[in-house]
């Protein structure tokens, strides 16, 4: 405000509140529900891997590097055309192919059924989604809608007691963007149960956006594991003989 020809600077309590607030917001972000983060390798146990989105396929790459004999049990997918593959992705997915790995490009992973048909998996992975807009879907974000199709599909694909994990940045607008609790529903899978992620983990993982060879993410960005059970494998822990 002007008075007697200068700026007041000033500020009201009740403005003064609302900073705060502004900022305390801005500060949230997912809490997580475990120290430890998700196991990616020990909860695939004995059964299938899909990744799906994998960009450059160098998550894959670490895992297999982790686990050379999880090999002939992992499908890792690019929503990419092969074709498209620079020479960095051509070279993982030789490696991941040597090692017994199936591996396939022009994979949409909202409609899982048009590529891996009846098979089901014990363990399906998405790392950090993006559609690369905010033009609102149906009055939503974008990134919401793309989640929320992906476990609809997803969900049909996972043995009875599979899973589902989502990595993303842990930040309040990319928790209100994806809105992981409310993707979850009608899906057939339960809230989700949020682990650390740490890209020190995976030496050889970096992140690639779909559009881009670039990242928007820091390795030292704080990170979070979603990971989203069948309500189907609740109800058979929950009627296992004690």
């Amino acid at each position: 405000m002007l008075q007697n020809g200068c700026f007041d600077y000033r500020v009201s309590a009740r403005d003064l509140a609302w900073l705060k607030l502004k900022h305390a917001i801005l500060r949230l972000k997912r809490a997580l529900d475990r120290d430890e983060p998700f196991d990616f390798l020990g909860r695939t146990g004995n059964g299938e891997l899909l990744l799906v989105g994998e960009g450059n396929l160098s998550f894959s790459a670490a895992l297999l590097h982790r686990k050379p004999q999880l090999g002939k049990r992992i499908t890792a997918t690019t929503f990419e055309t092969e074709t498209s593959w620079n020479r960095r992705t051509s070279g993982n997915a030789s490696f991941l192919r040597q090692m017994g790995a199936r591996v396939h490009g022009s994979v949409d992973a909202t409609k899982l059924e048009d590529h891996v048909r009846n098979k089901l998996f014990e363990l399906i992975v998405f790392q950090f989604p993006n559609v690369a807009s905010r033009v609102p879907r149906y009055g939503r974000n974008p990134n919401h809608i793309l989640i929320k199709k992906f476990l609809r599909s997803a969900s049909r694909h996972l043995t009875s007691s599979g899973c589902v994990a989502v990595t993303v940045v842990n930040s309040s607008f990319y928790d209100g963007a994806f809105d992981m609790d409310g993707a979850a529903k009608d899906s057939g899978l339960e809230n989700p149960v949020a682990h650390p992620f740490f890209f020190a983990d995976y030496p050889n993982y970096s992140h690639v956006n779909t559009l881009t060879d670039d990242s928007a993410i820091e390795k030292s960005a704080d990170c979070v594991t979603f990971v989203f059970n069948s309500k189907t494998r609740r109800g058979v822990l929950e009627t296992a003989p004690q």
